[in-house]
């Protein structure tokens, strides 16, 4: 998949935030993919925040790998590309399907994935080892497919995974988790500038979900905030725990008006309730649902 323009948006905003990019960690070799109009935003864009003409890197090539753009335009002093094998010019050769050695822990202050999780079969050991080889204080940056992208690796995440991965009890604060939709299933093909922001179920106590029609990529930033013992309790699926404690009365009490409109729908024929029923979860499963997504736009 590589970096596209709002990857690269993505991290240029947390360099001017507050994020150090001295030691960066990609995981696979990444390249860089930006049309004319947004490799221009990074040139002018560096300009106003430097006063100074941008590095070489302006003159970007589509599919350059990402590193160049990494050290001009982030900051970064060091770039580590770990792979399984030397393919792409990996210096760090690593299956991420077993843990890290040890004195890989607590290295990089930046950890970038472009497309690689969801080829991982090991999930909780791939994320646990990108937990242990940053430093307490650093930045994961992810892109990864969400949606419409069955075949590309083995897995498509939900945005309920991100947030129950990147919690404060496995030692992280999770800033966002963002969506947005492409054209074609190589989503660097399509020029971006909207993202969705993503609420967490667990704060709505309902299923973040999506239907539509094209790929989704999920973008996430998350921070080390300590050393903690990744999964030490297996996330849950937060709808489940909040069904789960939410206890049950004893049935003395009279219903309240929802609750006997709900069962007077549920004693509907199902030819009836199932279409009603269908086109109201297609209204929640919907970037238009402004309870769960908030559009922004990211012009270049």
């Amino acid at each position: 998949m590589g970096i596209g323009y709002l990857g690269a948006r993505m991290m240029w905003d947390a360099r001017w935030r507050d994020v150090g990019f001295d030691n960066v960690l990609t995981l696979g070799h990444q390249s860089l993919h930006l049309f004319p109009a947004e490799a221009r935003y990074f040139r002018n864009a560096y300009r106003d925040m430097l006063g100074t003409a941008a590095p070489a890197t302006a003159d970007h090539h589509w599919d350059d790998y990402v590193d160049d753009f990494l050290r001009g335009y982030l900051g970064a002093q060091s770039v580590t590309v770990l792979d399984a094998s030397a393919y792409e010019g990996a210096e760090a050769i690593h299956d991420m399907n077993y843990p890290v050695p040890r004195a890989w822990h607590d290295r990089y202050d930046v950890i970038i994935d472009g497309g690689s999780l969801e080829h991982i079969f090991n999930v909780p050991v791939a994320f646990s080892n990108l937990a242990n080889m940053l430093k307490v204080g650093g930045t994961i940056f992810i892109n990864t497919p969400a949606n419409n992208m069955m075949g590309h690796g083995f897995y498509q995440f939900s945005p309920e995974l991100m947030f129950r991965i990147f919690a404060e009890a496995n030692g992280f604060a999770l800033r966002d988790v963002l969506l947005y939709e492409a054209r074609y299933p190589g989503v660097e093909l399509t020029k971006k500038d909207t993202v969705y922001k993503v609420v967490d179920p667990e704060g709505v106590r309902q299923r973040v979900g999506l239907l539509n029609s094209k790929p989704v990529i999920m973008m996430v930033e998350a921070r080390k905030i300590r050393d903690a013992e990744m999964f030490a309790t297996p996330p849950l699926q937060s709808d489940y725990v909040a069904t789960w404690n939410s206890g049950g009365g004893d049935g003395s009490a009279p219903p309240s008006w929802r609750r006997r409109v709900k069962q007077t729908f549920r004693s509907l024929p199902m030819g009836v309730r199932g279409p009603i029923q269908g086109i109201r979860q297609k209204r929640a499963f919907s970037l238009k649902n402004e309870t769960c997504y908030t559009r922004e736009r990211w012009l270049p």
